[in-house]
């Protein structure tokens, strides 16, 4: 994509307070505590995942297992957890869970009242591509969102 004019850029500075002449977020205005909210978002979610997915290796079992504390569901090649193990891990999946649908939900919301902006500099499909992926429903052939699809 070719760099916005003058007049583009002048255009969208007077739509929204808080843009420099090269379309970057100036500190303190709307736009970049908006951004600013959904990349704090972003690590947050990052952050619980991280944290369910470190856990969940440790709580995995293998292969003999203890009789007094058998699998709980089912027992794969990967291995299992008992009751303990998953009373652990639930908690940790609803936050990894709640904290990635909050920051899908703010990075949809940026993108959408900021679709112009982020057209003109290059990377609106990178931002739907972001929101949408963090959801697991990302279909790269057309840059839509399929309900379920992973």
């Amino acid at each position: 994509m070719s760099k916005p004019t003058t007049i583009q850029v002048a255009e969208l500075q007077r739509k929204y307070t808080g843009l420099d002449d090269k379309l970057e977020y100036v500190a303190g205005h709307t736009i970049d505590n908006r951004y600013r909210a959904y990349k704090v978002a972003g690590l947050a979610a990052g952050t619980a995942s991280t944290t369910y997915k470190k856990t969940a290796d440790t709580l995995r079992q293998e292969r003999p297992y203890d009789p007094n504390n058998p699998a709980f569901g089912p027992v794969r090649a990967r291995g299992f957890y008992t009751r303990g193990g998953h009373q652990t891990l639930a908690p940790l999946a609803g936050t990894a869970s709640t904290t990635a649908e909050f920051y899908a939900d703010r990075r949809d919301s940026f993108n959408d009242r900021y679709q112009d902006v982020l057209e003109a500099k290059g990377n609106y499909k990178t931002h739907v591509y972001e929101a949408t992926n963090s959801r697991g429903t990302y279909d790269s052939t057309t840059l839509n969102s399929k309900p379920g699809s992973v």
